[in-house]
């Protein structure tokens, strides 16, 4: 049976507690200033071990194993030192057996999206972000169909469009929708991908210097950054509006969902398992998103599956639609689809998504009546 390995890290404190076991309540008495300095030497660990994962046409078994550091630590901590902590789990896997080890949140992120890891260790790793804006991108192309919103009518806006997921999901989109407003930190990077964008796509191509600016008027948002703070407001978004948030942590703040009644928000790049109960175990089932996956995750787990025992998604820019394509198929292959949505710790229903629709009707109808 093939076997893969996952890196994993707490998105918060809530979760560092909960990757920690027994130690994180105790832990949880002390003030976080003590944590924080605590978890900063403190080595990988084992989070959850699988003998058998079923899927359609196969099995796997697999080892999790967290990096008990934040996302701000990770980002800001000295590269080299996040690079050895990172391959101390690596190397932990590989030991227990791992054929290919996925990085998941802001692992994938640190060494130029893994590259500079892939040369030190032995056994390959994948990012994930191939599987992840492949359901991200499906997780839009539905919510349009749920909203009534035609795509070839929609403006787009895409905030972290020059990175790994962001460029390739603005490439796509480029061709399906009516108009793109794109925004990212590097000014001049985002200025040459317009360029491109424009020369390859139908879709017209605005550049916005600040996210909240590029959301205004847009039906559909895009959220791909690895900021660590949140980037979009609850006010800054469209009635009507489908929000997708990719970034772990999500960028666009969960309570959007509980603020704005009449937008469709929902965590992007999440994965629906057809033995979803094989995964779901003491060590995990507060911390995986309900009845979901996270797309890097679920893509470890597919290439496990397949024998492709190669870096599939590793290194800046080297996500194509070709590759798009083949992990959607390998994929389905094996029951993996995209997830209900979610958000907020919530899934969706159909009664609620039906509510979004009316609240944002009403709200158009107000607006036009104020205009009149």
């Amino acid at each position: 049976m093939n076997k893969f390995g996952f890196i994993v890290h707490p998105i918060d404190f809530q979760t560092f507690y909960g990757h920690l076991g027994p130690l994180g309540k105790l832990l949880k008495i002390l003030p976080s200033s003590i944590s924080t300095k605590f978890n900063i030497s403190m080595p990988p660990r084992i989070l959850s071990s699988y003998d058998k994962i079923r899927f359609l046409d196969g099995e796997i078994s697999g080892e999790v194993v967290t990096l008990p550091l934040m996302p701000i630590q990770i980002a800001s901590l000295g590269e080299e030192k996040v690079l050895g902590l990172i391959r101390k789990g690596i190397d932990l896997c590989a030991k227990r057996g791992a054929q290919i080890v996925g990085l998941g949140g802001f692992t994938s992120v640190v060494g130029n999206e893994g590259e500079v890891l892939s040369k030190r260790v032995s056994v390959p790793l994948t990012s994930g972000n191939t599987l992840t804006s492949s359901l991200a991108l499906d997780g839009i192309y539905k919510a349009a169909y749920v909203m009534g919103l035609s795509l070839h009518e929609a403006t787009v806006a895409v905030i972290g469009a020059t990175g790994d997921i962001g460029s390739i999901c603005t490439k796509i989109l480029s061709n399906k929708v009516r108009k793109l407003n794109i925004a990212a930190r590097n000014e001049q990077k985002l200025n040459e991908f317009a360029s491109n964008m424009k020369k390859y796509g139908s879709a017209d191509v605005e550049v916005f210097k600040y996210a909240k600016d590029a959301v205004k008027n847009a039906d559909i948002v895009l959220s791909a950054t690895s900021s660590v703070t949140t980037i979009i407001e609850p006010s800054s978004l469209k009635s009507g509006a489908i929000v997708c948030d990719v970034a772990i942590p999500a960028n666009i703040a969960k309570e959007v969902a509980v603020l704005r009644d009449d937008i469709l928000v929902f965590e992007g790049g999440l994965a629906k398992l057809p033995y979803y109960g094989d995964v779901l175990n003491e060590a995990v089932k507060d911390l995986l998103p309900k009845n979901s996956m996270y797309g890097c995750l679920a893509e470890a787990m597919v290439l496990a599956l397949e024998g492709r025992f190669e870096p599939f998604s590793i290194g800046r820019g080297n996500i194509t639609e070709n590759k798009i394509e083949e992990i959607k198929s390998m994929a389905s292959r094996q029951g993996i689809v995209v997830s209900d949505f979610f958000c907020g710790y919530r899934m969706f229903t159909e009664k609620d998504i039906e509510d979004i629709r009316k609240n944002a009707q009403k709200n158009k109808e107000k607006a036009y009546a104020a205009q009149r």
